[in-house]
């Protein structure tokens, strides 16, 4: 709304007085994963701060996914700036978008949109797990998921079994334990010509630390490691020294039961290591 007075012979003044829509800002989203309650901050400002031209009289939300609404609200602003924040549940994963829009006492409207992703809730991996004691649950290839090289075939798990009874721990405060009992399955480079011998150093028995956000697994500590204790981001141990102290392993898919995990040695073209885990 412009309004403008025109001057007299009275000594008065020329004043225009300008009615603007008001200003709409989203702020912090939270809640972006899926099963969480979603929020998203709101700043609302009207046009005309410290006058009686307007107020804050009402707003509005939408959420869209796929091009079609799945949730929406009214909000309650009041003064000429407000601060809130809205909320729903039930959002999917996926890319949605979200319009927010305020209105004044004047019927000025304002708006904004962004765009946000809901990613799939995280499996709760916390307990205690073994590899699969099964042909093929661990193997190595020239792709992601691949046993074209190597696949341990069924007679391991017997004739390794020292190797298959080690356990992988992940507790809910970060904390990773390798249990490998008595004995562990030692290859050459680590001074036993494959044979069931005493853990060897540094991949022995101990309390680590782990990270899982559903599509990475990364162990810290020095010895620290899933499956075979030679395989590393940069390749295999001797052959390759493995620089830092974490591992990362790609989660190809997790239940609470069941974990596919995969990781890449060395950079393009190099082998692949799967290994599948099971839930004690």
């Amino acid at each position: 709304m412009l309004v403008t007075v025109a001057s007299c012979d009275n000594g008065n003044a020329d004043f225009t007085v300008v009615d603007i829509a008001p200003t709409v800002e989203i702020g912090a989203l939270t809640g972006v994963i899926e099963g969480e309650t979603f929020t998203a901050a709101l700043t609302f400002g009207d046009g005309a701060e410290g006058s009686t031209i307007s107020t804050l009289a009402s707003g509005s939300w939408s959420i869209t996914f796929g091009g079609a609404e799945v949730a929406s609200g009214t909000l309650v602003p009041s003064g000429d700036n407000w601060t809130g924040a809205l909320s729903t549940t039930g959002l999917v994963e996926g890319d949605h978008s979200l319009t927010v829009s305020a209105t004044d006492s004047n019927g000025n409207t304002g708006s904004a949109s962004t765009d946000f992703s809901i990613v799939g809730a995280i499996t709760d991996i916390t307990g205690t797990w073994i590899l699969k004691p099964a042909a093929g649950s661990v193997r190595v290839g020239s792709f992601s998921g691949g046993g074209d090289y190597f696949s341990f075939p069924a007679e391991f798990v017997t004739d390794r079994a020292c190797y298959y009874d080690d356990t992988y721990t992940f507790n809910a405060d970060g904390s990773f334990v390798i249990d490998m009992q008595t004995q562990t399955f030692l290859e050459d480079w680590q001074g036993t010509n494959f044979a069931c011998a005493a853990p060897a150093a540094p991949h022995v028995s101990g309390t680590y630390g782990y990270s899982f956000n559903g599509q990475t697994m990364v162990v810290t500590g020095a010895g620290a490691f899933i499956g075979l204790p030679k395989v590393h981001n940069a390749g295999e141990l001797p052959n390759v020294p493995q620089v830092g102290t974490s591992i990362t392993y790609e989660v190809a898919s997790a239940t609470t039961t069941a974990m596919d995990l995969r990781i890449r040695v060395g950079g393009d073209g190099a082998g692949w290591w799967t290994y599948e885990l099971i839930k004690q």
